[in-house]
C-alpha cells in the first residue's frame, strides 16, 4: 500500500521538476512610468533585434535588503506600449563559477547567435548564449571571460557592468566600477582579443563623486552618425546621475560633455540609450514605486539630440507641491 501511495507523487515530482527552468511570460502595456510594475528591475539595456526592442534587467527581490539579485529577465515590445516579459532567461544556479550577485547585463547579436554577458560576485564577468533573444541561454565557457582575481591592477578593482559594442566588425567590451577598463573581443564574442586598456576620458580630472564627469559606473556606448558616445553614472546618491561623453574612436579618448538627464530617486543610476523607429530613448531605473534603493524599477523616456550632436537634457516635470493654507 505504502509504494501505491508514493506512485503518483512522484510522478507529479518528476513532471514538475523542468517546469523551474521554463520561462513565464507576462504581458502588460506602459501606462506610465516606471512602466515595469509586477516585479523589480534595474539595469536596463536595450537593443533592437530584427525590428523588435528587447530589453535586458537585472531583478531585485521583493525583499531585497541589499543587491542579492539571483537572475535576468528580458522585456521586449514592436510598439513601446504593449510588452512581454518573458521570464528569466539566466541565473545563479545557471554559473558554475559563482553563487551570488547577478547584477547589470548586456546582450549583442553576432551571426545569429545572442551572447549575454553577465557580471558576478564583483569580480568575474562570463559570458552565455542562446540561438534567441530572449533564450534560455547557456555558459558558454564555463568560466569566467573577465576575472581580477590576482589581477586587480590590470582589471580593475571591481569588473562590473558589460557594455558591449560593435563596429566596423570589431566587438568591444567596455566594463567597470570607478576604473574603466575596455578591451577588444574575437570574432567568435567568448575570448578576449588582446590586453586589457584603460579608456581616458578628457575633462573629469578634478571631478569629484556625484559631480561633473567623475566616473562611477555603468557604462554604455552607442554610435550615431560618426560619433561615439560614452554614457554612464557620476557616483551614487541624490545628486548622481547619468552623464555622457563623446569621440570619434570606440576606445577614445573620449571628453565629458555633460548630463543627459535629471537625477533619479534611488542611489543608483544605470541606463542605456537606443534607437527605434527613428526615435531615440533613453531606460533607466528609479525606485518610484518601492521606494527603497535596493527594489528599482525600469523606465524609459524619449531624447533628442541638438544640431551640434550634443544630448538635450532630459528635465522631469517638477513634483507638485501640496496646497498651502
Amino acid at each position: 500500500m505504502i509504494k501505491k501511495k508514493l506512485v503518483f507523487p512522484v510522478l507529479l515530482l518528476l513532471i514538475l521538476a523542468p517546469l523551474k527552468s521554463v520561462n513565464s511570460q507576462v504581458k502588460f502595456k506602459k501606462d506610465s512610468n516606471p512602466f515595469v510594475k509586477h516585479l523589480y528591475t534595474a539595469d536596463p539595456s536595450a537593443h533592437v533585434f530584427n525590428n523588435r526592442l528587447y530589453v535586458y534587467t537585472s531583478h531585485d527581490e521583493n525583499d531585497a535588503a541589499y543587491f542579492d539579485m539571483l537572475d535576468w529577465h528580458v522585456f521586449s515590445s514592436d510598439n513601446l506600449v504593449d510588452w512581454d516579459d518573458h521570464g528569466a532567461i539566466f541565473s545563479i544556479d545557471d554559473i558554475a563559477c559563482a553563487k551570488k550577485w547577478a547584477w547589470a547585463p548586456d546582450c549583442i547579436e553576432r551571426n545569429g547567435t545572442y551572447y549575454f554577458y553577465y557580471p558576478v560576485e564583483r569580480t568575474k564577468i562570463g559570458v552565455a548564449i542562446s540561438d534567441s533573444p530572449i533564450g534560455p541561454f547557456k555558459d558558454a565557457i564555463g568560466k569566467p571571460l573577465i576575472d581580477n582575481t590576482g589581477q586587480v591592477e590590470k582589471i580593475g578593482p571591481e569588473p562590473i557592468d558589460p557594455a558591449i559594442l560593435i563596429d566596423n566588425g570589431q566587438a568591444y567590451m567596455f566594463f567597470g566600477c570607478r576604473e574603466l577598463r575596455a578591451v577588444k573581443l574575437q570574432d567568435n564574442m567568448t575570448e578576449l582579443d588582446g590586453d586589457i586598456s584603460t579608456v581616458k576620458i578628457n575633462g573629469i580630472e578634478n571631478d569629484k563623486e556625484n559631480f561633473g564627469g567623475f566616473y562611477g559606473e555603468g557604462p554604455w556606448v552607442f554610435k550615431r552618425k560618426d560619433t561615439f558616445y560614452f554614457i554612464y553614472s557620476n557616483g551614487w546618491g541624490k545628486e548622481s546621475t547619468l552623464v555622457y561623453a563623446t569621440s570619434k574612436k570606440p576606445l577614445g579618448p573620449y571628453d565629458f560633455k555633460g548630463e543627459v538627464m535629471d537625477p533619479v530617486d534611488s542611489w543608483t543610476s544605470h541606463g542605456s540609450i537606443v534607437e527605434y523607429n527613428s526615435k531615440w530613448y533613453i531606460f533607466y531605473h528609479n525606485m518610484n514605486l518601492s521606494g527603497d534603493n535596493y527594489r528599482r524599477s525600469i523606465c524609459f523616456d524619449e531624447i533628442t539630440f541638438a544640431e551640434d550632436g550634443s544630448i538635450n537634457r532630459l528635465v522631469f516635470p517638477k513634483k507638485k507641491k501640496g496646497k498651502q493654507k
